[in-house]
Parts: structure tokens; sequence; C-alpha cells
């Protein structure tokens, strides 16, 4: 995990504090953005990424550097993605296989 992966992660969880249940957690080479269970963001690869569901496979897709300097935009971004992620079967599922087991460890 990188430099840049850590001022994005700073710089989106400030600007996404908006957002009820917000987790940041590590995944990959950087830093996954959760919202009750739900992954819908990454900080990773050098850039702030929403996931997306594309073709029946999961990707990331960049968002401008400068929306997180907005966060007002980047919270409406990110709650229409979530949006976008809970009517998706496949998120659903996940999510509720992650909130589950966090359930079963207490």
């Amino acid at each position: 995990m990188g430099r840049v992966e850590d001022e994005i992660r700073v710089d989106a969880e400030d600007a996404l504090g908006a957002i009820e249940g917000l987790e940041v957690r590590r995944m990959f080479s950087g830093w996954g953005f959760y919202q009750r269970g739900l992954l819908f963001a990454a900080a990773w690869d050098g850039e702030f990424r929403f996931r997306t569901r594309q073709g029946g496979h999961w990707e990331y897709e960049a968002v401008d550097r400068k929306l997180l300097d907005r966060p007002d935009e980047l919270v409406s971004a990110a709650r229409a993605n979530l949006a976008r992620l809970r009517a998706e079967p496949a998120a659903a599922r996940a999510s509720n296989r992650r909130s589950g087991a966090a359930r079963r460890r207490r």
C-alpha cells in the first residue's frame, strides 16, 4: 500500500463523512470503503474508484480526484452508486454474507 492510497483514503474518508455507517478497511494494495458491509468504493492503484457491476463482472471505475475536494458532490455520487449496488443481487448476497459473519464473530 502506497502513500498515494493513504492520502486518498484520508481525503475520501473526510469527504464521505455524511455517509452513515461508513467503514474503511484495508483491501488489495489499498483501502475499501463500505457502508453496512457493502463495498462501494476503493482507494487503489493511485486512484479513488467506485465499485460497479458491468457485464456480470465487478469493476472499479476511477473517480475524478477533484471530486474529493467537493464533499457534497462526492456524497451524492456515492449514494447513487450505493443505490445501484443495493439493487444488484450479487452485491446484496455478498453484503449479507459479510454482515452475517461479523455478527457470528461477536
